[in-house]
This record gives structure tokens, C-alpha cells and sequence, in this order.
């Protein structure tokens, strides 16, 4: 199962594979946006909303990532089609 994760992914476009991987890279840098201001708030307490924006960025750099591998891979499945 493993080794066909793989072989999809070696088949997948470059250009496609290209804006995965800059999509997961958008994503990264949010979700590390979303860690230090939970850091913030756990070293400094400043009030309870950092909390929650920490958490709703952090969740917005998961989402980010994961939307742009699976509009990437649909992406190819319609283009392997035509």
C-alpha cells in the first residue's frame, strides 16, 4: 500500500507536485505562526484571546496544507483524465 503512495506520487505532474509543495510550505509557516503566539501566551499571559487566535491560526495552516495536497492531487486526476 505504502509503494503505491509512492508510485502516485512519482506520477503526479511537476508543475502540479511544484504547487503542492509551495501550498505545504504556506501552510508551515502559518502553523509556526500559530505555535509562537502559543508560546506567547504560555510564557506571558496576556489575555485568553491569544489562546484562541493561536489555535484558529494554527488550525488555518492545517487546513491550508491539507487543502492544497488534496486539490493538487484532484487536480491531477482530472488532467490524467482529459
Amino acid at each position: 500500500m505504502f509503494q503505491n503512495i509512492i508510485d502516485l506520487i512519482e506520477k503526479i505532474d511537476k508543475k502540479i507536485l511544484n504547487i503542492i509543495n509551495i501550498g505545504l510550505h504556506i501552510g508551515f509557516i502559518i502553523c509556526i505562526i500559530g505555535i509562537i503566539l502559543l508560546a506567547i501566551h504560555y510564557k506571558i499571559y496576556i489575555s485568553p484571546n491569544l489562546y484562541f487566535i493561536g489555535i484558529g491560526v494554527f488550525k488555518l495552516g492545517l487546513w491550508t496544507a491539507v487543502s492544497f495536497i488534496i486539490c493538487g492531487v484532484g487536480l491531477w486526476c482530472v488532467k490524467e483524465r482529459m
